[in-house]
């Protein structure tokens, strides 16, 4: 998963979008990373992971334009929150699955 961090952070594939696009991508590409990993992560006993990433993936969707119009400092703020969130999730992930049986 750490490659959806990098993904995360890269900006637009198109050289000519404007600012405003390439934020509202990596909007984009953070709820699709923590869609994912609510969708593939968290089994049935964290179900209260689960929602709350899919709490915070509807906040984000509801506030994608206002962030992409955000200055730099604030914008930059929020993709390096985001990124520690998704980093402390697949660590999480990473002890949880030493302990389960298989």
């Amino acid at each position: 998963m750490s490659d959806i961090v990098a993904d995360l952070l890269r900006l637009s594939e198109d050289p000519n979008a404007d600012p405003r696009s390439r934020r509202r991508q990596t909007m984009d590409r953070l709820v699709q990373a923590l869609l994912a990993m609510a969708d593939s992560e968290f089994g049935p006993e964290d179900a209260q992971s689960r929602q709350s990433i899919l709490h915070l993936t509807t906040i984000i969707r509801d506030m994608t334009e206002r962030i992409a119009e955000a200055d730099d400092a604030t914008f930059s703020a929020i993709v390096r929150e985001a990124a520690m969130l998704i980093r402390s999730l697949e660590r999480r992930r990473a002890d949880a699955a030493r302990f389960t049986v298989h």
